[in-house]
């Protein structure tokens, strides 16, 4: 969030000298609010955050309530919905713990990106030298050792198999009313459980067990896709870095041509349902109307307003209501008019520039000596460029992972890829940030190149360079590639 801590600093004595100034403005504040929000419902805003809110489901369908994970959500609330603690703290912590692997030394998952195999041999190394983990007294196939590791996680991951296929929807019951408070415990244990889910496909693949690892695959999407409707950026961030992670073996597969027809046909079936799009709509209104929620009961509750400033300051109280009017006016106009307009849904694109002028607009507005109408966009704005660059980048590997079982299937038909990708004949994502679809050239080689023009909106022929400190994902093409990407001379 933009500059918080440093908006914090005084905020009592520039409230204080807003008193003084603006003695008369509540009304004026509450017209101004009152005035946007008529102007914008009748453009079909909906300002309330249940209507964002996923609707509920039948427990006896509901993975979330599994008895496994239904204790992270089982807190008792104070009244002011500030405070909460585990009914069961035992059972919290286990369903906490569940499936995590922990270690300074523990190998990365997501290779793909730089055209790199998981190295599984440094996951048997891993697994040998932390403690905890079963393994054989001397060190046999990476795969095969990995397997044994993870067969401590056994019970649980068949668990939750067997809980996917009879509750296939989900819920995490967040409080939501809670809007700053409302906690999200279930993030973790997913991202444990797609590490470990991947890592046991990986594992598969490497003994030549692709329909095992195709299992564990759907268990990895159907994880993270798990939390695609909550209406919250954390939520989002997660689900992406979940994806990122399951597509490792879904690369890999198709690298070393372990998949057959009908296996492709089922992976891109499920990879066309992932809509990170969407994902970005959903939760920049909940952002907003969350926001909302928390401002309407600061106007009448001080102490939130104090908790968020972390500040107890008696004099808080003594803040007028016109003051949060304009604020709540003027954090909703950045919203409607930059951070729910960066992705349009309709057309299925990205807008960067869109993103600059928000980053323009809100730095004018925040940095002027006195921002006093300000000061909670400072504060509740989320780095929306950033959050976007990440949408763009994992709904590209979507979108190349499901292009890529297409031209499998075109090559196991046909002996060869194909002139075109309109040569394939199905319905393909085209990519985001240009309408058209992506750049694909087969090579003398029989093999092909695959890639979108990325945050930059230009062309840069499909190159990706590492540096030292990674991918710069603003600046580079969105590639799929099986070749490991190239480093600059000297590195």
């Amino acid at each position: 969030m933009h500059g918080a801590k440093k908006i914090g600093l005084g905020l009592t004595g520039l409230v204080g000298l807003a008193v003084l100034i603006y003695a008369g403005e509540t009304l004026r504040g509450k017209s101004a609010w009152r005035n946007f929000k008529k102007e914008w419902e009748a453009k079909g805003e909906v300002f309330d955050y249940k209507q964002i809110v996923p609707k509920p489901i039948p427990s006896e369908r509901n993975f979330a309530h599994i008895p496994l994970l239904k204790p992270l959500h089982e807190h008792k609330w104070n009244k002011d919905l500030t405070e909460s603690t585990p009914i069961d703290q035992k059972k919290f912590n286990q369903a906490q713990s569940l499936m995590k692997i922990e270690g300074d030394s523990r190998p990365d998952l997501d290779g793909w990106k730089t055209g790199q195999p998981v190295d599984l041999i440094a996951w048997q190394k891993f697994f040998r030298e932390e403690k905890g983990w079963p393994h054989p007294e001397k060190a046999g196939k990476p795969a095969t050792d990995i397997l044994q590791a993870l067969t401590k996680f056994e019970a649980t991951m068949a668990k939750l198999t067997q809980a996917a296929k009879e509750r296939p929807l989900c819920r995490y019951d967040i409080k939501y009313e809670a809007h700053f408070a409302a906690l999200v415990p279930h993030m973790g244990p997913l991202r444990n459980f797609v590490r470990s889910f991947t890592l046991r496909a990986l594992a598969h693949l490497a003994n030549d067990d692709p329909k095992a690892a195709l299992a564990d695959i759907r268990m990895c999407l159907f994880l993270a896709e798990s939390i695609r409707a909550e209406p919250l950026l954390i939520s989002q961030l997660v689900r992406i870095a979940c994806l990122q992670i399951a597509i490792q073996p879904v690369w890999e597969g198709l690298k070393e041509g372990k998949w057959n027809a009908e296996q492709l046909a089922g992976i891109e079936k499920q990879l066309a349902d992932i809509d990170l799009l969407d994902g970005y709509r959903i939760s920049i209104l909940g952002e907003r109307d969350l926001a909302n929620l928390a401002i309407d009961q600061m106007r009448d509750n001080p102490k939130l307003f104090g908790m968020l400033f972390e500040d107890d300051d008696a004099n808080l109280k003594f803040i007028p209501d016109g003051w949060f009017s304009h604020n709540q006016r003027r954090l909703n106009e950045m919203h409607v008019n930059f951070s729910q307009r960066i992705v349009d849904i309709k057309a299925r694109r990205i807008r960067p520039e869109i993103a600059a002028a928000f980053n323009k607009e809100l730095d004018a507005r925040t940095k002027r000596k006195l921002p006093i109408y300000d000061m909670l966009s400072a504060m509740l704005l989320p780095a929306i460029d950033k959050v976007a660059i990440k949408i763009g980048v994992t709904q590209a590997a979507v979108d190349h992972a499901r292009i890529a079982c297409h031209l499998e299937l075109h090559k196991l038909e046909h002996k060869k890829y194909p002139a075109k990708l309109a040569g394939l004949e199905a319905p393909l994502p085209h990519d985001p940030y240009t309408g058209k679809p992506y750049v694909y050239t087969p090579d003398p080689k029989g093999s092909y190149q695959l890639y979108g023009v990325g945050w930059n909106q230009k062309d840069d022929g499909g190159k990706v360079v590492l540096s030292s400190g990674g991918v710069n994902l603003d600046e580079v093409d969105l590639v799929w590639s099986y070749l490991p990407a190239t480093r600059p001379k000297g590195e």
